[in-house]
């Protein structure tokens, strides 16, 4: 079993997940779901983008020795955050001298002092079909009166090409206040398609999401 690539041998769970502005410990818990024991565990921290939550190196990277079936590990890493976005873990590990690698799902990590944030990002269902039109949903929330915002959604396509699809310029929202806006896009490649909402508060990126579905054959 060289370089094996398994889904499930763990999860994880992150606290906490709402911070203040700045530098903060978060613990995450690693957890061996599968019924192997790992030893060599490597288990380093990423941010999908360093200027929403920046991995400091004081904190970005754990070792451990050994963990059997169902044994929880606690691993506390030090972050830098100025808005809220997303972190995941890359963590590899060996079985009787077998190597294996996991990547988590990615983990949304909020900050309290941005005026508005994407509080959902989606498409209406995972797959869809060549030249069918996509059509996804983006829910703003505002935490206080708030002007000034603009929305962009992009895509990425299984060729890669980065495009804008839309963009909204929000006038404003009232405090606890929620928006929705709807963009489409026609698929025209087959396979897994990116979809990126980000949103912008005086020309400042203040929050991102992300979202996926992949177009089969008609």
């Amino acid at each position: 079993m060289n370089d094996e690539k398994r889904n499930f041998p763990f999860e994880a769970t992150v606290t906490p997940d709402v911070l203040g502005r700045g530098r903060h410990w978060i613990t995450l818990r690693l957890k061996n779901v599968s019924t192997e024991r790992f030893v060599d565990i490597s288990a380093g921290l990423y941010a999908y983008n360093s200027f929403d939550i920046d991995v400091l190196p004081s904190g970005s990277a754990h070792f451990v020795k050994e963990l059997a079936p169902q044994d929880t590990e606690v691993l506390n890493f030090h972050v830098d955050a100025r808005h809220t976005g997303w972190v995941y873990l890359d963590v590899s590990a060996y079985i009787d001298a077998a190597y294996v690698s996991w990547f988590s799902p990615f983990y949304e990590i909020r900050v309290t002092e941005d005026p508005a944030e994407i509080k959902m990002f989606f498409v209406n269902k995972p797959y869809w079909a060549l030249n069918e039109m996509i059509e996804t949903e983006t829910v703003v929330h505002a935490h206080r009166d708030v002007s000034d915002l603009r929305l962009e959604v992009s895509v990425t396509p299984p060729s890669k090409a980065v495009k804008l699809i839309d963009e909204t310029d929000i006038d404003s929202i009232k405090k606890h206040g929620i928006k929705r806006f709807e963009s489409k896009y026609l698929a025209i490649e087959e396979g897994l398609y990116n979809l990126t909402a980000r949103l912008y508060h005086e020309q400042k990126l203040i929050s991102t999401k992300l979202t996926t579905f992949y177009v089969k054959p008609s």
